[in-house]
């Protein structure tokens, strides 16, 4: 156990990552048997969740908009219950998104909805717990309408003093850019104002296709706070960028967290260290892609990969066979893994899983542990330390 304190105490002199330090912690915890499905939910957990109010008259389009963006049909399918008198959270089982649903919002009572939310989004600030925070809000109003009621704007403008508000002008089916203009011109408070069509729209000529969706995903991830951003990008199913950026930070973080363990250096007969932060990054990064895994799943993943594994996956056997599935590591078999080293294979398993689960999506076929497995191997074929 000296050794590891040694480790953790070189992760505070060569880092200042905190995430990294928590994944060094973690890989030392579990260092002498693997507790996968433990490694997998402590990934999960780290995902958190994006909490995001969604706000407008009724008729606007808030479901559709919701389950036009997010998987899991949630505005139809989740399950919701009432945090105040005019609003409602809705969540689903394995799905990282809340959305909380202003009920009530009419041009008679819009300040006492308002005073509500503000006294809730202040409550949950002061619990100090970030991801249980409301973090962002969607005011939706319909393009249809041509019209913005003071009531609305005055909504933005007191929300948009505690929480970032997105304005998002629904069923829009035209390009005049008037109404656009004019409720840019009121909702100056609002971070954005973003034109959507959620669904195809029918017309006697022809369908206008849905659009805006990716543009709002984009612009609410860049202003979502970084503890839900990982989320968001779990939940949303309309922008692959969005995705892969998620992606990125997941490698980053592990090859850091790598580097740490890495830095003593180790001896390759402790290897096993980094097998918590690799099989951390698969589930995570499994996660981000809209993949479920479980310990079956990891397990069948890496053995039909490396073709080394027993289904045991014990703590040494999984750090040998994670390491194998890379050709050019294997010169460090019997020697020591460097930063570098472990940095490097890391990264390179990270992009080759999510290059990988890429390739099995866009075949269309289904994406089994041994489909994926098999095109996780032959990308880890085309990785190359350097």
């Amino acid at each position: 156990m000296g050794n590891l304190l040694n480790i953790i105490k070189t992760v505070k002199d060569v880092t200042k990552n905190p995430a990294a330090i928590d994944n060094l912690t973690e890989a030392a915890k579990n260092a002498k048997a693997l507790n996968i499905k433990q490694i997998i939910d402590d990934a999960i957990e780290k995902i958190g969740h994006a909490n995001i109010l969604i706000a407008g008259k009724t008729g606007v389009g808030k479901s559709t908009l919701i389950n036009a963006v997010f998987k899991g049909n949630l505005a139809e399918t989740g399950v919701g219950y009432s945090v105040t008198q005019h609003m409602k959270e809705y969540s689903k089982s394995g799905e990282p998104v809340h959305i909380f649903d202003t009920k009530g919002f009419e041009l008679g009572n819009y300040r006492d909805v308002i005073k509500e939310l503000k006294g809730e989004i202040s409550k949950r600030k002061q619990a100090g717990d970030p991801s249980g925070q409301i973090h962002l809000a969607w005011f939706c109003i319909s393009n249809d309408g041509k019209r913005l009621e003071h009531a609305e704007s005055e909504f933005i403008s007191e929300l948009a003093k505690d929480i970032p508000v997105v304005v998002v002008l629904t069923k829009t089916v035209d390009t005049n850019p008037e109404f656009y203009n004019i409720v840019k011109n009121e909702c100056h408070a609002a971070t954005n104002v973003i034109r959507v069509l959620a669904l195809p729209y029918e017309t006697p000529i022809g369908t206008i296709p849905a659009f805006g969706l990716d543009q709002l995903i984009e612009h609410t991830y860049e202003i979502v706070p970084d503890v839900a951003k990982a989320a968001l990008a779990a939940a949303q199913k309309v922008n692959d960028q969005i995705t892969k950026r998620a992606v990125d930070k997941v490698i980053a973080v592990a090859a850091t967290s790598a580097a740490a363990i890495g830095a003593t250096p180790i001896p390759f007969s402790d290897a096993v260290l980094l097998a918590p932060v690799q099989i951390g990054m698969i589930a995570s990064i499994s996660k981000v892609m809209k993949i479920e895994t479980d310990k079956t799943f990891l397990t069948t993943l890496v053995s039909s990969a490396a073709g080394v594994l027993g289904a045991t996956m014990t703590g040494r056997a999984v750090a040998r066979g994670l390491i194998k599935l890379i050709p050019e590591a294997g010169t460090i078999v019997g020697g020591t893994i460097s930063a570098v080293t472990a940095s490097i294979v890391t990264s390179g398993m990270g992009y080759a899983y999510y290059n990988a689960v890429k390739i099995v999506q866009e075949s269309g076929t289904d994406l089994s542990p041994q489909n994926i497995a098999d095109a996780f191997r032959e990308q880890l074929k085309k990785t190359k330390l350097k």
